[in-house]
């Protein structure tokens, strides 16, 4: 059948139809004199398409379903978490109108700084770059970038010649590990590898000239391999069990070597397994696990690691750029158990394709938020958070386990402080009020849309309850709690608790902030889906902060920057 069949049966005009086709979302097979032979299978494909774009379904998530990338359970249930975001984000939209509508013809109100706070938090509609490809050259040469967080794992790709976006693929890492132990957290790192790579194969076949592979993702945990597959679990970040005991792993390392590694850091997890005689038999290495991708990509027989990872396993030398062996000897801890440490380099490759030694998220995230700007902070929100700085010397006036200074790339550095909680604070704070909802009688439902609507009536209020957001402790002392406190008659209302946990989160951040060099910072860039999606948040930076906010153009930083590290190590990109 023609064209004209296909839009009367499936209500699709031609130019979606050909955009589909475009975006390989459908095949159709040519006639003897060059017109398109639609057949039923083609309409139904359309049907179906028709469907998911109404419900609001990505080109690239049906992408990667046709391909068998993600379920079609997986795909639904995305586009369900998208829907509860949307819902906030309408809901700020609305509040901030109605804000506007009062503000905006009184007289100076454009040179109001606070009026220039309130037009900045207005979300951007729309989820960005849905159609960015439609007029990709996918001929053209592309560099790849992934990272492996803890809860999504995201491929972007990069135009090598502009570095504009082409495409954003994102899925969620569903491979955590269940446990009945509340300090321990571990996940399938085989099965990360397999996502990982299923990944890549889709873009391989979309993209002719994939010139570059970068990796990134979560730092300081660890997994044993044997140089062929992984002979564990991933221990995470979030993993504890090193600093369990009296005396803990963590305080053995601090006492024979003097070098305060806190849980959750690699080899502070194994060596507490090593007292436990819990290493798995075989064991050849322990790696992060963006470091084990690139050794099964590039079929090595041991695992690389950059700067960057090495120093978040702990027992870094910025002195020697490796491990340090006096420290590692009084720990009984064999050198040959740990990734060999490499600069800004090549791994290896992939089909020909250069694979650059993995870099550590923090370092992505900077590389692709900040790139070479020396002016700007980063604040980036995920389960945790972090304030980061650029800084050209390893040399720090303040050292906690809470900041530290970390390899950068081209032999610089960042300094980096870290909250455990960041974005779960808040997270904590709505499982708070949907159990309040559940106990009156009400549905199980995401609170967050309320939430984000009384956060921002309540934000620029001067009297808001002091809330320090260290629930889940800190790096420097696990064992300290979060605090409410400066409650009255007057702010003790849901709103205004929610607003002082926003702000708490800044301050958590702005503390450790003043500990950095920052005197010639002069720009705040904010990353992170818990900023991007909450205009409050934003708002509760600028006012703690006292610097304007910018929330960072690309949807997924830290696989840009990964993307953007891979161009430098293959010559593909000059240096800025």
């Amino acid at each position: 059948m023609r064209i004209r069949d296909v839009e009367r049966l499936t209500g699709l005009n031609r130019k979606a139809v050909r955009l589909y086709e475009a975006k390989g979302l459908l095949t159709v097979e040519r006639s003897d004199n060059d017109y398109r032979e639609y057949g039923d299978e083609d309409v139904a494909r359309l049907q179906r398409i028709a469907m998911l774009r109404r419900a609001g379904v990505s080109i690239q998530d049906i992408q990667l379903w046709q391909n068998g990338v993600i379920s079609g359970t997986e795909m639904v249930e995305k586009r369900l978490a998208e829907l509860r975001d949307e819902a906030d984000n309408a809901e700020s939209q609305r509040l901030l109108c109605q804000r506007l509508a009062e503000l905006i013809d009184e007289p100076g109100f454009a040179a109001d700084p606070a009026a220039g706070a309130l037009l900045c938090s207005l979300p951007e509609s729309g989820d960005g770059g849905e159609d960015q490809a439609a007029g990709a050259d996918r001929s053209a040469p592309h560099i790849v970038g992934f990272d492996i967080g803890t809860t999504t794992i995201s491929a972007v790709v990069e135009d090598a010649a502009g570095l504009g976006e082409s495409d954003v693929y994102t899925v969620r890492n569903r491979f955590a590990l269940p446990t009945d132990n509340a300090w321990e957290h571990i996940q399938d790192a085989e099965a990360i590898y397999r996502e990982v790579r299923r990944l890549l194969d889709f873009i391989m076949k979309r993209y002719v000239k994939i010139c570059a592979i970068g990796i990134s993702g979560q730092m300081h945990g660890i997994l044993f391999t044997d140089g062929r597959s992984a002979l564990s679990p991933l221990y995470t970040w979030q993993d504890e069990r090193a600093g369990k005991g009296s005396p803990s792993a963590c305080d053995i390392i601090r006492e024979k070597t003097g070098y305060n590694v806190p849980h959750g850091y690699g080899i502070a997890t194994y060596y507490s397994l090593k007292l436990a005689d819990a290493v798995p038999r075989g064991a050849r290495a322990i790696c992060t696990v963006m470091d084990y991708a690139a050794m099964r990509l590039c079929g090595l027989s041991h695992p690389v690691t950059h700067a960057s990872n090495a120093a978040s396993l702990g027992l870094y030398s910025f002195r020697d750029k490796d491990f340090d062996k006096k420290a590692l000897k009084k720990l009984g801890i064999p050198e040959k158990i740990l990734p060999k440490v490499s600069g800004d380099v090549i791994a290896g490759s992939f089909n020909g394709i250069p694979v650059a030694v993995p870099i550590g998220d923090n370092q992505a995230d900077f590389l692709g938020a900040v790139r070479g700007r020396r002016d700007a902070a980063l604040a980036n929100f995920g389960t945790g958070s972090q304030i980061t700085v650029p800084a050209d010397s390893p040399e720090l006036s303040v050292s906690t386990p809470d900041i530290e200074i970390r390899p950068f790339t081209d032999g610089r550095y960042i300094i980096s402080g870290s909250a455990l909680c960041g974005g779960r604070a808040y997270a904590i704070t709505e499982g708070f009020f949907r159990k309040y909802a559940i106990a009156c009688g009400m549905t199980e439902k995401s609170q967050y849309e309320v939430m984000n609507r009384l956060a921002a009536e309540g934000i620029e209020k001067a009297d808001l309850p002091r809330v320090r957001t260290s629930f889940c402790g800190t790096r420097s002392d696990p064992g300290v709690r979060g605090v409410i406190s400066g409650i009255s008659e007057e702010n003790y209302t849901p709103g205004s608790l929610i607003a002082g946990t926003l702000i708490g989160m800044a301050e958590e951040l702005y503390g450790m902030f003043l500990a950095l060099p920052h005197e010639k910072i002069t720009t705040l860039i904010a990353s992170g889906n818990a900023v991007r999606l909450n205009p409050a948040l934003k708002l509760a930076l600028e006012k703690v902060f006292g610097m304007k906010v910018t929330v960072t153009e690309q949807r997924e930083s830290a696989a840009a920057g990964a993307a953007l590290f891979a161009g430098y190590a293959a010559g593909i990109i000059k240096k800025t």
